[in-house]
């Protein structure tokens, strides 16, 4: 089991890719609870996208803990960022 910490910065990188706007990291806390962290570029309000689920940040740093399985989750997320995308 990795040691708590061993994820920070994770998703950063996932932002510095060439061509990414949002870079979304997911890790779960406890059992069907899962953190979620995003960042984004230039464009995209990320704290728009974590607002619904009680979260928050900044316009290019935010997260939120949302239930579920990470499937469940993966689309949850998805689905507020296409609203934010439009």
């Amino acid at each position: 089991m990795p040691k708590l910490g061993d994820h920070e910065g994770l998703v950063e990188l996932g932002r510095d890719v060439e061509g990414v706007e949002v870079s979304i990291f997911i890790r779960e806390e406890e059992k069907n609870v899962f953190k979620v962290s995003m960042r984004s570029n230039e464009y995209v309000n990320v704290s728009d996208v974590c607002i619904p689920f009680g979260g928050g940040g900044h316009p290019r740093a935010a997260g939120a803990k949302i239930e579920g399985t990470v499937e469940e989750v993966k689309n949850k997320i998805l689905a507020e960022l296409k609203k934010v995308l439009k």
